[in-house]
Order: C-alpha cells, then sequence, then structure tokens
C-alpha cells in the first residue's frame, strides 16, 4: 500500500511539473481547475477590440474606440458600476454607427439607475445617448444632406415666416445691435442635395419647456430638473429640433439606427445585429432617476440599500 502511495505522490508531483498547476486539495483526485478572477469592465472593453471592428465601418479604427471606451469610464466612473453587458451593447452601437463615444460630441454611454434591474433589487444600468454633433457628422457622411442646423429666434430678432403652396418662405435677421432679448422659439432646416429642403414647425419657448418638463429627468430630492437640460437648455432644445429634421427627410440606414437607438439601453453584443432592434427605451420617472450632479447620468434614490420609488421623467 505504501508503495502504491509512493507511486501516487511521484505521479502527481510529474503532473505539476508538466502542467505548471497546483494539485487538486479537494480530495476528487483530479487537478483543480485554475481559479480567474471576474474580468474587470476595462478588461471587457479591451477583449470586445475584434467584435467592434467587425461592426465598424471601413476606415474606423477599434483601437480608438477602445481609447475613447477607456476615456469614459475616466470621465464617468459609475459606468463601473453599470451592468457589464449594457455599457458594452452602448459601445457596440458606437461601433456600428462610427461614433466616437466621449469625443467630439458624438455620443455617450451614460449610467442610471433602474429600480427594475436585478430582479426589482435595483442597480445601474448603461444608456446611449447620441449627441448633436453626433447627428451632424451621421447626415453629412449619408452624402444626402447639403446642410442641417438648428438654431434659436430671439425677441430683438428680425422674423418673418410663411408657408406657401409654392414652399415655405423664412426670414430670419439676429439682431446684432445689442442684447438680442429672451427666447422666442426654436427651429431646424436641412438643405437636401439635389434640391428640396426640410424646415421643421417652430416650438416655442414655453413649448420647450413643457417638453422639458416632461421628459427631462429630476432630482428626486428636490423634484427639480437636473443634467443637460439645466446646465445646457439651448443645446438641448437644439437636438430636439434636429432630431425632429431628421425624422422628416431622407435618411440613410445609419442615421434611421441612430434615432431609433438614442436614449436607450442595448443588451446585446453581436456585431452583425441591428442595433435598433435590440435596443430597449426604459422609462426614467424622476422618482426613480436622478441625475449625477455635473454629469447626464442617473443616480439611485437616496438609500441606495433599500431603493425606493419616491415622489414623482
Amino acid at each position: 500500500m505504501g508503495h502504491d502511495l509512493g507511486e501516487r505522490v511521484s505521479a502527481r508531483r510529474a503532473e505539476q511539473t508538466s502542467t505548471g498547476r497546483s494539485p487538486d486539495r479537494s480530495g476528487d483526485g483530479g487537478v483543480s481547475a485554475e481559479k480567474t478572477k471576474p474580468k474587470t469592465l476595462e478588461e471587457q472593453i479591451k477583449s470586445m477590440h475584434e467584435q467592434f471592428q467587425l461592426a465598424m465601418p471601413r476606415g474606423n479604427e477599434a483601437r480608438q474606440l477602445v481609447r475613447d471606451a477607456l476615456t469614459c469610464l475616466r470621465l464617468e466612473p459609475k459606468l463601473a458600476s453599470c451592468d457589464a453587458l449594457s455599457v458594452l451593447g452602448s459601445l457596440m452601437t458606437c461601433a456600428q454607427l462610427g461614433l466616437r463615444p466621449a469625443v467630439l460630441g458624438h455620443a455617450w454611454p451614460l449610467p442610471f439607475w433602474d429600480r427594475y434591474a436585478n430582479d426589482g433589487q435595483g442597480g445601474y444600468r448603461a444608456q446611449l445617448i447620441i449627441g448633436y454633433q453626433g447627428y451632424l457628422d451621421l447626415a453629412y457622411r449619408s452624402g444626402l444632406v447639403a446642410g442641417a442646423s438648428a438654431r434659436t429666434r430671439y425677441s430683438e430678432d428680425e422674423w418673418r415666416l410663411e408657408y406657401n403652396q409654392d414652399g415655405d418662405r423664412l426670414h430670419h435677421i439676429p439682431h446684432d445691435a445689442g442684447p438680442r432679448g429672451e427666447p422666442v422659439s426654436y427651429y431646424a432646416r436641412l438643405l437636401i442635395k439635389g434640391g428640396g429642403y426640410v424646415l421643421t414647425d417652430p416650438m416655442s419657448h414655453a413649448d420647450m419647456q413643457d417638453y422639458r418638463d416632461k421628459y427631462a429627468p429630476r432630482s428626486s430630492r428636490s423634484g427639480e430638473v437636473t443634467g443637460v437640460w439645466r446646465t445646457d437648455f439651448e443645446s438641448m432644445a437644439h437636438k430636439t429640433m434636429l432630431r425632429r429634421a431628421f425624422k422628416l427627410g431622407p435618411k440613410s440606414t445609419e442615421l434611421a439606427t441612430a434615432l431609433a437607438a438614442d436614449d436607450g439601453v442595448r443588451d446585446d453584443v453581436d456585431p452583425h445585429t441591428n442595433a435598433a432592434a435590440v435596443t430597449n427605451h426604459p422609462v426614467l420617472p424622476a422618482a426613480i432617476a436622478n441625475v449625477v450632479q455635473g454629469t447626464a447620468g442617473f443616480d439611485p434614490p437616496p438609500s441606495t440599500a433599500e431603493p425606493q420609488a419616491h415622489d414623482a421623467q
């Protein structure tokens, strides 16, 4: 028996030497599986390099996207607390659209607190926000648009808009002899290559404020509008009008996908899947989604140990 035991010990030492692994201590006689730590979000992003490259338009480099994504993590540390698949899904949509996350105003994956995540226990997820410059880049890249702009009309501006059977006539001259006054309305215009145009109906400042109050997140503590709608109202108003114009005008596949994926959550990283088909749009009432101060992400309720719905985006 002692001879047999000695042979088994010698055999296991020889196996350890050849494989470089420690012998199993569980008593089952086999070699233990290597224990690996779960990958960090940064490691997962880096490991997605090949999939990102498969999804990207020709001429784009996945290495650049990965660097941009790591910049996102530094700018918004709460992304590291998000469900990893939702972050990777946002980045995959950026890859497919050829947009740079957190760079050039193209797009941002931003954290929000989803009370329904983790079987109702709540948790952070990432939502993709496509920026004003991202839409312009997609529009010009499509080859269908010769020009695009969104503007604000102020009370001291010279303004006249006529709707006629032979075409609309817009006359807007900004007042440059002093203060332009208070904002009155917002509009967007597209010039179509080959002729034609799209002109949105103006949205009054009051109507834009109502739109903000309906869709912008609020603090569950104070009930006040927070985030970009509070810090940069005009840029959000311009993006709103530009989106309306793009919905009315000719669209490339990429632009149509962007309109469908904006403000959405994607739990899919297949580079061959249509982003619009796998993107969901969460309901984020202010009761359960607070904007992180200084960013456009969302915070959980005050007590993260037991997230609760508070007063009524």
